[in-house]
């Protein structure tokens, strides 16, 4: 896992004539100091800038290549680290600040999956203004045709077949809506059969404002280890998170809400851009203080229950206490966003 404490960016051009050229931009990152991050970033831009002119087209570059670096904060391209601001550091977790202002523990060897509900189906209608239009027209050829006519019989008759037929599937979608099985119990139900199937695993469940949430205690894990993909699997963890947890080298928690679901905006895109410019700095630490100050009212996660292997392991208890503690995940009084 690498979150550096220094960020910078270097944008790179070579002039190939009148209004053309080439243009690269890179970031470079250090726990150093600036200095470092600067000359890591004009490093990468250069052999960025290299490897551009030494193509004979573009075309030739890698499929992978990217002449700009994007703004992305997660480093889902596997070449750049988080970039987020550090808040805080115990041992190897780190808490950062992610681009909404929530609170993120980060951490290379206590495994961390979050399974979200899947998203509820609208509820069935039976489309009234279509079946409105439907008959209104049959109606209206009988009225033209002074008569129950052959083109009137045959409106009427087509407005009723597709009645049938949108009443038909309204009653097949009722069924299958009262069939589906609850979202919160189905997930439970894998989280439960998987410990049933690991007794020997110490799984901490947590209840999420639309998900679940396991933290593995009986031992330190590896976020590639053969295990956790196959847990992953098994729970239909995210397969953006399960990316993102391979490529990081770690697992990722939030332990604070989310902005919208706490009744406030999010930041502007320039303060919620890491690192800050100057002209920023002041604007994003006052808005982080007021994000700060509403999270302290609300709670991440619950918590539910332990299962299986009671005992946490020595490497995994810190992030348990960490996280319990910044999650309020025990105090049950607080709406959880």
């Amino acid at each position: 896992m690498q979150i550096p404490h220094y960020w910078a960016q270097t944008r790179l051009r070579h002039e190939t004539g009148i209004r053309h050229g080439v243009t690269v931009q890179r970031w470079g990152w250090s726990d150093e100091s600036q200095q470092a991050a600067e000359a890591h970033a004009r490093e990468r831009a250069q052999a960025a800038l290299d490897q551009t002119l030494a193509a004979p087209k573009l075309r030739n570059l890698d499929g992978h290549f990217r002449r700009l670096e994007g703004l992305n904060d997660y480093g889902l391209n596997g070449e750049t680290p988080i970039r987020e601001e550090i808040l805080e550091q115990r041992g190897e977790t780190v808490m950062t600040r992610n681009s909404y202002g929530a609170h993120c523990l980060n951490t290379p060897h206590v495994a961390i999956a979050d399974v979200d509900y899947p998203k509820e189906a609208p509820p069935p209608s039976l489309h009234p203004l279509g079946t409105l239009a439907v008959v209104a027209l049959g109606w209206w050829f009988l009225m033209q045709s002074q008569g129950w006519s052959m083109v009137a019989w045959v409106s009427l008759a087509i407005a009723a077949l597709v009645l049938l037929l949108w009443f038909k599937r309204y009653l097949t979608a009722r069924q299958s809506a009262a069939n589906r099985a609850d979202p919160r119990e189905a997930a439970i139900q894998r989280i439960t059969a998987f410990s049933a199937q690991h007794p020997d695993w110490g799984l901490r469940l947590y209840s999420t404002p639309k998900g679940l949430r396991v933290i593995v205690t009986h031992r330190p894990m590896q976020s590639a280890d053969a295990d956790v993909q196959a847990m992953f699997s098994a729970l239909q963890v995210d397969p953006l998170y399960q990316r993102l947890c391979v490529q990081q080298q770690c697992f990722r928690a939030r332990v604070s809400g989310k902005p919208w679901r706490m009744g406030i905006g999010g930041p502007s895109p320039q303060v919620r851009r890491w690192p800050t410019t100057e002209k920023h700095l002041a604007d994003r630490e006052r808005w982080s203080r007021y994000y700060d100050n509403k999270a302290a009212q609300y709670s991440a996660c619950q918590f539910v229950s332990q299962l299986g292997e009671s005992r946490i392991a020595p490497e995994a208890q810190p992030l348990v206490d960490w996280h319990d503690e910044a999650s309020r995940a025990h105090n049950t009084a607080l709406p959880v966003a």
